[in-house]
């Protein structure tokens, strides 16, 4: 039977079985895990439900870091070291910061934490500031430190705070039976003050999501699995849990590979890698940088922003045999709901938009018209019924809304449903915007901005170009009385935002009662200047407090000279800001010195694109 009456403009009508298969196969391959498991007592830190369903060879490799292979019986035993220590400090049922990272250890902490029954509040690579805010969001009573020493914990108070900050959960009742025992994770999204907003993520819809998107995108032990997603961010956690779920074999590059598109598709070719998640922008990196394509890969996942035409098209040719899968989800889902797939060969031929797909087994969903009196229109707001959404925000804003058809998520993204039942993504509905796959709010960019002082008003703004390739722009208003500059406002926004959502250009004015805001003199200057010092400002800009002065060798390597992915984005957003046309930023793969770059765009100036 249908989990709830379906309301106006149902997207599909699917008869829900998952819930009774789901517990039916828990409940006898947990038989048989405790059959197979029983003699090794380092089976001990799995923990029940996810990860302890299917019962794997202790021997087995489950994760390769630096090309050393590490066994499903490693990582127990690591993780039953941090599960007794977690234990020993009784955190059972409290929240444990997490410092994510692509390292064994980081796995074997969440595994570790899950075993104790504690809940880990995952954190991100981020300033002191923003680090601390997240765990007085969540009433974190301890926090890791370093990999380097994985079981090593600093509690943060002699108190006993709540279980965790449940108060305010958009529950259908007031039982609290459950309680921290119900609760998976949390997971850090954008608030509208600067502050990070917390993700109450539950088992239940944790587990349900990820069965679903195995059984609609399989693997099994032949897989060879990319650990490319940020960490920190859900699709992560979908690489982290497969080696149990499906058997495969989770593959993790070190810090430089991950850093640089071009050393990234070679590991991949090395390593014959079969599946891989992405955002769009990273995928078109690897295209762009690699020079042959990566024949291994049979399962490309487009994850975290929207994917475009132009991004497949791209994804299609660096891996002509996989199958690359669009998919649509949200923290607060807590995964994958839908699905649109494109077989091997077709996505050379795409065009924009391209679909996202159809609701998978776990979730229903609707399209909601924007305007009441539409009824049964194609197009309007996603909504996701409640049971497959997460708990709620550790500040309490409501996370569902309440009708006659049942509890809901508004995911505030405008969509049209397509003659076939699939749906493509339109546009949002607010000022929600994906960069490099980091959802935020530009209001928490204003918002993070306001808090620095001498700022009296900052206006953030979002372009995306034709590739999807998006950045923050930020325009603030000085006070008469402060001179504050760009680079002062850049420093003290690291400490209050993640660095992927730190504007790439950002413009400081002055203002007087009597005469409108104009331009910063240096500002003007900069604009005025030559192509030479514009793309030296730009490059500064990029990286950041790293480096003294930001100016590198002409002739070097943009990854030789520091530059990640994600400063590349801005060097080339910033770049284009200051010469007022679209640039791709997939030509820094084909003149990756400063001086081909350079060259390049005086031939090439009118035309770039």
């Amino acid at each position: 039977m249908s989990r709830v009456d379906e309301p106006a403009g149902p997207v599909r009508d699917t008869t829900r079985t998952t819930t009774s298969t789901t517990s039916n196969t828990a409940t006898n391959t947990a038989t048989n895990t405790a059959t197979n498991t029983a003699t090794n007592t380092a089976t001990s830190a799995v923990p029940p439900g996810l990860l302890g369903r299917v019962p794997r060879d202790l021997s087995r490799v489950a994760l390769v870091h630096e090309d050393r292979g590490i066994t499903f019986g490693d990582v127990a035993a690591l993780s039953e070291d941090i599960s007794g220590v977690v234990r020993g400090h009784h955190l059972k049922g409290r929240v444990v910061g997490v410092p994510a990272d692509r390292s064994p250890e980081f796995v074997a902490r969440i595994v570790g934490l899950w075993s104790a029954g504690a809940v880990p509040a995952i954190l991100g690579d981020w300033g002191a500031e923003r680090v601390r805010a997240a765990l007085t969001a969540t009433d974190a009573v301890a926090t890791f430190g370093p990999s380097s020493a994985p079981a090593g914990l600093e509690l943060l108070d002699d108190g006993v705070p709540s279980p965790a900050r449940l108060d305010g959960l958009d529950r259908e009742d007031e039982e609290t039976e459950e309680d921290v025992g119900g609760v998976s994770h949390i997971l850090f999204t954008s608030g509208t003050t600067g502050r990070p907003k917390g993700i109450i993520v539950g088992r239940a819809a944790f587990e349900a999501a990820s069965v679903a998107f195995f059984k609609e995108l399989p693997m099994d032990e032949s897989d060879r699995i990319a650990f490319l997603s940020r960490p920190g961010h859900d699709p992560s956690l979908r690489e982290l849990i497969a080696p149990w779920l499906t058997g495969a074999t989770l593959f993790i590059p070190d810090s430089r590979t991950a850093a640089d598109p071009r050393l990234l598709a070679a590991w991949l070719s090395k390593h014959s890698i079969t599946v891989l998640q992405g955002s769009p922008v990273l995928l078109q990196l690897m295209a762009g940088s690699s020079r042959l394509p990566v024949d291994s890969l049979r399962l490309v996942c487009s994850v975290g922003a929207r994917l475009t035409a132009a991004a497949l098209r791209s994804t299609a040719r660096f891996a002509p045999q996989a199958t690359i899968a669009n998919c649509y989800g949200a923290s607060e889902t807590p995964q994958v709901v839908c699905v649109h797939q494109v077989p091997p060969g077709k996505g050379v031929a795409s065009e924009d938009p391209v679909p996202i797909g159809r609701a998978l087994d776990h979730a229903v969903v609707k399209i909601v018209p924007i305007d009441a009196s539409d009824g049964e229109s194609t197009e309007g707001r996603l909504h996701v019924e409640a049971a497959a959404c997460a708990l709620g925000y550790t500040d309490g804003t409501p996370l569902l809304t309440t009708g006659p058809n049942g509890r809901w998520y508004d995911t505030g993204d405008i969509v049209r449903r397509l003659p076939d039942g699939s749906m493509c993504f339109l546009r949002r509905a607010d000022r929600q915007v994906q960069v490099n796959g980091t959802r935020v709010e530009l209001d928490e960019i204003e918002g993070a901005a306001a808090l620095v002082a001498g700022v009296a008003e900052a206006v953030a703004t979002f372009v995306e170009d034709s590739s999807g390739v998006g950045s923050v722009r930020l325009t603030v208003v000085r006070s008469s009385t402060t001179a504050i500059d760009g680079d002062e406002l850049r420093a003290a926004l690291h400490d209050h935002l993640d660095p992927a959502v730190v504007p790439s250009s950002i413009e400081v004015r002055d203002s007087s009662p009597d005469e409108p805001a104009v331009v910063d003199a240096a500002q003007a200057e900069d604009r005025a200047a030559t192509l030479w010092e514009v793309l030296h400002e730009s490059a500064r800009s990029a990286l950041g407090q790293g480096r003294s002065d930001g100016r590198i060798d002409p002739d070097d390597g943009f990854f030789e000279a520091g530059f990640t992915s994600m400063s590349l984005m801005r060097f080339v957003s910033e770049v284009s800001v200051q010469l007022g046309t679209e640039i791709s930023p997939l030509l820094v793969f084909r003149y990756p010195t400063l001086n081909a770059f350079a060259n390049y765009l005086r031939e090439n100036l009118d035309d770039v694109s």
